[in-house]
């Protein structure tokens, strides 16, 4: 990767090698303006992939319209197995070598592209990089903050990494780090199995501090059967890694 450091960053240092992935579920309000930023100012449209996933809102149609290459899942699948059929086909096709992920729903700032890729100049290693929210009341509603930062302690209980932030969309991939793990799961659980996984194989777990942006829309979590799940999920991984190492 090479390209300029984040305080000026714009849609001209975009590395060749990296590509923009956003998975969108019914998000097409929040979408449209957010792609509008994106592309004015940071990221060329032929370095962007949008998966809709089965939204049936007009996300497909937009993407259409404005020549923005997308992927429509004929069924919901669920943010990581929408993220799943961008990764395939980004490193499959576009032979990519890192993979740059953001939310649909605009709560993630453009501003802060350059310090993912600083973090990947200074450490080419690097498995994963995931932006940090600030997890203060005021910035952060008190229910996330109360999730957040439980499913961060459980996940560097888990992992013997300092997670900071296991939930935030904000990141950063490399190819290598994905053609080296099986994903499994298909909804948001499937952002810490790629942390856990990573953690595993040994790959460097990298953060970065990301500003916090809530923006009013419907919420497709709830709260208590995701987390169920979610703990459910996280406890199958780390049975599965812990066999896994006692078979080797």
């Amino acid at each position: 990767m090479n390209t300029a450091s984040s305080n000026r960053h714009t849609i001209n240092s975009w590395p060749q090698d990296t590509y923009l992935l956003i998975p969108s579920y019914k998000s097409i309000d929040h979408l449209k303006k957010f792609v509008t930023t994106l592309l004015a100012d940071f990221v060329p449209k032929n370095s962007l992939l949008i998966v809709d996933d089965a939204s049936r809102d007009g996300t497909f149609e937009m993407c259409q319209k404005t020549g923005i290459e997308c992927i429509r899942h004929e069924k919901n699948r669920g943010k990581g197995g929408a993220l799943k059929t961008g990764f395939t086909h980004l490193i499959t096709h576009k032979k990519a070598r890192w993979i740059l992920t953001m939310d649909a729903d605009g709560q993630h700032s453009p501003f802060d592209i350059g310090l993912f890729f600083d973090e990947a100049i200074k450490y080419p290693k690097i498995g994963i990089c995931i932006g940090a929210r600030n997890m203060r009341l005021g910035i952060m509603p008190a229910a996330r903050i109360l999730s957040n930062r439980l499913t961060s302690m459980i996940m560097t209980l888990f992992t013997g990494v300092r997670v900071k932030d296991s939930q935030c969309g904000y990141r950063l991939y490399s190819s290598e780090l994905i053609n080296s793990i099986s994903i499994e799961y298909e909804r948001f659980e499937m952002e810490s199995e790629v942390i856990m996984k990573a953690a595993a194989k040994k790959f460097l777990i990298h953060f970065v501090p990301v500003q916090t942006l809530y923006l009013k829309g419907p919420s497709h979590i709830s709260h208590l059967a995701d987390t169920l799940r979610w703990v459910k999920a996280v406890l199958a991984i780390w049975y599965g890694i812990h066999l896994l190492n006692k078979r080797k």
